[in-house]
């Protein structure tokens, strides 16, 4: 590592040290929680432009490749920009392509696997039990398991979620779709606990870039058995591209949230994401907000807002 990145790397670090210290507790949780809620807002917008017409042709494998190869460049022009290293500190470079090639290409595999083998309400509705599931890991894995408020918070998600998929209608899956959806929503929950775990050094942007930018090799790889695709037409690639500006930007934002609340409560506040697309696709896209969209949107709202404001049980400290 050269001098100026390591004099980049240290200012970041005491920057980071300052602001904990400093700021009060309750305040860095609920400015956790709102950094969260944006990045649902800007994976819902992704959402909402994946159901336009211009990319509905593109198979899926390459949409993700695309898109994240292009989330992958804004990063990289962001932190050039800002003289920032690209590399992240000695020993988490690893778990960060990992995380992006095994863990978000992986999850994203499994969650268009069970979408082939049941409708979209349902492969949503069982996705979205993935803030149970990291409570569940990161309990038994030592890391603290959740609090009254917290937990109660976790319900309220879950519940929400399950009202706004499940107002949409046409619930049917055959049980292998079922246990891809839920092996899809098993590896996000175990790609946040090892963010939070095992990436503690690297800036939130940092590790979006190597966690994107893996995430895309290892998806263009999968995508060539079948032929790499690429969109075609100015429409499709500015579709693509918005969709890769909003996912650098949600990554971030994300992994930013974690850093500062934890992968539980990250993952409650998270679930506000179906709600966020809902909403979005009213206003954009002319669909119509159903009763349980609203209902369920208080709910998983109400949860985020205290699980922001919860102070979570400490775990013991992760490994150096």
């Amino acid at each position: 590592m050269s001098l100026a990145e390591r004099l980049s790397r240290a200012e970041y670090d005491s920057r980071t040290v300052n602001s904990e210290r400093t700021q009060p507790a309750g305040g860095r949780d609920l400015v956790g929680g709102l950094v969260v809620a944006l990045g649902a807002l800007l994976f819902g917008s992704v959402v909402v432009i994946g159901r336009t017409d211009a990319i509905r042709a593109l198979p899926v494998a390459s949409l993700l490749a695309v898109r994240f190869a292009v989330a992958a460049v804004v990063l990289v022009v962001i932190l050039g920009m800002s003289r920032q290293p690209l590399r992240p500190p000695r020993g988490e470079g690893l778990v960060l392509l990992a995380l992006g090639a095994v863990g978000y290409a992986v999850e994203s595999g499994l969650f268009f696997l069970a979408l082939e083998r049941g409708t979209a309400a349902t492969v949503t509705l069982l996705f979205y039990t993935y803030p149970v599931w990291v409570a569940l890991l990161s309990a038994l894995l030592g890391m603290g398991g959740p609090g009254f408020l917290v937990g109660g918070s976790l319900v309220a998600a879950v519940a929400g979620s399950g009202l706004v998929v499940g107002s949409s209608g046409g619930l049917d899956i055959t049980a292998t779709g079922i246990a891809f959806a839920l092996a899809s929503s098993v590896t996000i929950s175990l790609f946040l606990i090892a963010l939070q775990r095992w990436v503690r050094r690297t800036p939130p942007l940092v590790s979006s870039l190597w966690v994107a930018g893996s995430a895309s090799v290892a998806l263009a790889t999968a995508a060539l058995v079948g032929g790499l695709a690429f969109p075609t037409g100015a429409t499709a690639w500015l579709a693509v591209g918005a969709m890769g500006m909003l996912t650098a930007g949600a990554f971030m934002l994300l992994f930013l949230g974690v850093r500062r609340v934890g992968a539980v409560r990250s993952s409650i506040v998270a679930s506000l994401e179906p709600v966020m697309a809902a909403v979005l696709a009213w206003i954009f896209l002319g669909e119509s907000l159903r009763p349980g969209v609203v209902g369920g949107g208080a709910l998983i709202l109400g949860g985020a807002v205290a699980a922001s404001l919860a102070r979570a049980r400490p775990g013991p400290e992760a490994p150096p």
